[in-house]
């Protein structure tokens, strides 16, 4: 799963006296294509230039863009497209709109997630429980956590978020908590060794598989857990079929 795009919009306007209106910048998940390098806005008012600075994650610059908008409508998208190097990944982007009237909008812009790649625990059927044997899986993956903690932590404040699925044995109701207890599970596990980060959890059950089988299909590869870390205080960095599930995260005390 690529990792899935979440943001956080830090605006500042800096507006001249008078009642020259500011400028406001319209901005989704949607609109940011990170593999092609483009930046989708919508802006307020008319204005003159777009600047886009692009950053990587350990805080340097990889990138940048620019656009004229003397051509473009209001609140209509504008593509803002960037270079950077290849293989690189994206932590932060900061967009300056600025008019000739001297008012500018500058937006900052988290689209950074990290998927974690781990072995999955295995539980027994029907149990939340973390064998003992499973619990050197979860040191492993926490170990891979805390090392991206370590390198980018100074340039985003971070979530761990722990989705958490089954099989399609049982009826959908019981999966759901099922995967939510087992993924509440993980994330205590992760607490009591340490982990400082704020952890956020949900159960998605069935409805999100990683091999697709029938119904009451006893297959492996559908009871695991995903472990995202993401921007602290943006929504859950997961999309496609994931937000067809009203999965209903929950925040670890």
């Amino acid at each position: 799963m690529r990792a899935l795009i979440v943001l956080a919009l830090l605006c500042s306007f800096a507006a001249a006296q008078g009642k020259r209106p500011p400028i406001n910048v319209s901005y989704d998940a949607e609109h940011l294509d990170l593999d092609k390098h483009v930046l989708q806005v919508k802006i307020s008012r008319p204005a003159d230039t777009a600047d886009l600075v692009v950053y990587g994650e350990d805080g340097k610059e990889i990138g940048k863009g620019s656009l004229a908008l003397a051509d473009q409508k209001p609140n209509t998208w504008i593509s803002i497209p960037w270079t950077q190097p290849d293989g690189v990944r994206v932590m932060k982007l900061k967009l300056r709109v600025a008019a000739s009237d001297g008012v500018a909008s500058t937006v900052t812009l988290i689209p950074w997630s990290v998927t974690v790649d781990h072995e999955d625990v295995t539980f027994a059927s029907d149990s939340a429980k973390i064998e003992a044997s499973e619990e050197s899986k979860l040191d492993d993956s926490l170990a891979k956590i805390q090392d991206i903690v370590k390198r980018s932590s100074q340039f985003v404040e971070m979530q761990l978020f722990i989705a958490g699925h089954t099989d399609t044995v049982g009826p959908n109701a019981k999966n759901r908590k099922l995967s939510l207890d087992r993924a509440r599970a993980i994330a205590a596990y992760f607490r009591r060794k340490g982990l400082k980060l704020p952890i956020a959890f949900a159960g998605f059950g069935e409805e999100v598989l990683k091999a697709k089988t029938p119904d009451n299909t006893d297959e492996r590869a559908n009871r695991r857990a995903d472990y995202v870390l993401g921007p602290a205080g943006a929504p859950p960095p997961f999309k496609g079929p994931y937000l067809k599930v009203k999965a209903g995260w929950q925040s670890l005390k």
